[in-house]
């Protein structure tokens, strides 16, 4: 979902892409045993289906799921991605969200379902992944009896604004941010109060190893970062280990019909966070670009996102009792980039 993140902060999905050549969808990866043996089956709170389990914000869904006590099938299109899923504690069927049968065949037996497939083999058909899979996963959630939904977006639908953003806040809906939003509308559209209730998750920049922050701190690394205009703009965090369990917090508590911001509660201007991640990789703090320049080189929806000032409250998923386990950047940030640059130059501290 977005350009390439050397100078953008693309949002944080990352979906399944390529069917498997050698095995039929809609068949179980693998008939292995439950991959928590511990947990008896009354002890199950229920069993839910992620589509897009495999992605980089998909396993830690599935992973704070499992550990929550919830029975999780993902959707994978070969098995490998199925592996992954696998090792977060899920189990894994082959399908794909556009495919009928093997869509009906994962989600036979499901309480609920989560949608975060995005990214698809090519790029003309994220509307059809996101849009249509929304569609699809609806018609597929009443014909089975699944009486939850969550549809995971994105903050990148809120107009900037400096005052604290929160779920009433105008949106503004922009390139890839405009397929998040009618992903959102054909969610809410489906919401019946006691049959199929539907909420939406709206995480803000997830970081974590993989997906936009990976990118961002190679390109630090190297010295090929720009900051998008002064970095004055403050961009609303979240840690994908809490990101993760947001998912879970709703699903056991939210409400259909509403929305919810998943950020930390701490947001932080772009320059200082950028800073932040160049000193702990020994490097030099990254120049800027001008806006129109940005425009003129990503695209303007790109530029305006990234540019954008997007302080965001949490207060409302606080109230379902989630709390991050990260509560800013400063806590979660150095843990990570040890673990992705072991040898790394940067301070330890």
């Amino acid at each position: 979902m977005g350009a390439n993140i050397r100078a953008t902060g693309a949002p944080p999905h990352e979906a399944l892409c390529g069917d498997s050549p050698t095995l039929g969808l809609g068949t179980l990866v693998s008939h292995s045993p439950d991959p928590s043996p511990a947990r008896t089956r009354e002890s199950v709170k229920g069993r839910v289906l992620v589509v897009g389990a495999s992605g980089f914000l998909g396993r830690a869904v599935v992973r704070a799921l499992a550990e929550d006590g919830f029975e999780v099938r993902g959707l994978a299109r070969d098995a490998a991605k199925g592996e992954r899923i696998r090792e977060n504690g899920g189990i894994p069927f082959l399908g794909d969200i556009l495919d009928t049968p093997s869509l009906a065949s994962a989600i036979a037996g499901c309480t609920a379902a989560v949608h975060l497939a995005a990214n698809p083999s090519r790029e003309e058909d994220a509307m059809q992944v996101r849009v249509e899979g929304a569609r699809w996963l609806v018609e597929a959630a009443r014909s089975a009896g699944v009486s939850r939904l969550l549809i995971g977006s994105g903050y990148w639908v809120y107009r900037g604004q400096p005052k604290p953003i929160d779920e009433d806040a105008a949106v503004d809906p922009r390139g890839e941010s405009r397929v998040n939003y009618e992903t959102e509308r054909v969610g809410l559209a489906a919401q019946t109060a006691g049959k199929l209730d539907v909420s939406v998750l709206r995480p803000g920049m997830v970081y974590g190893d993989g997906s936009w922050f990976r990118g961002m701190a190679t390109a630090i690394r190297s010295g090929e970062y720009s900051v998008v205009g002064d970095g004055k703009n403050r961009w609303s965090f979240v840690a994908l280990p809490d990101a993760g369990r947001a998912f879970a917090t709703v699903l056991r508590s939210g409400l259909g019909g509403e929305v919810y911001n998943v950020v930390d509660g701490s947001p932080v201007m772009l320059r200082e966070f950028v800073d932040f991640v160049a000193g702990k990789l020994g490097a030099r703090a990254p120049p800027t670009i001008e806006v129109d320049a940005a425009a003129g080189v990503f695209g303007p929806e790109v530029a305006h996102h990234l540019a954008a000032d997007r302080p965001t409250s949490n207060e409302k998923l606080c109230r379902l009792g989630w709390q991050p386990r990260f509560p800013s950047f400063r806590e979660g940030l150095p843990p990570l980039l040890r673990t992705m640059y072991p040898h790394s130059s940067g301070r330890s501290d």
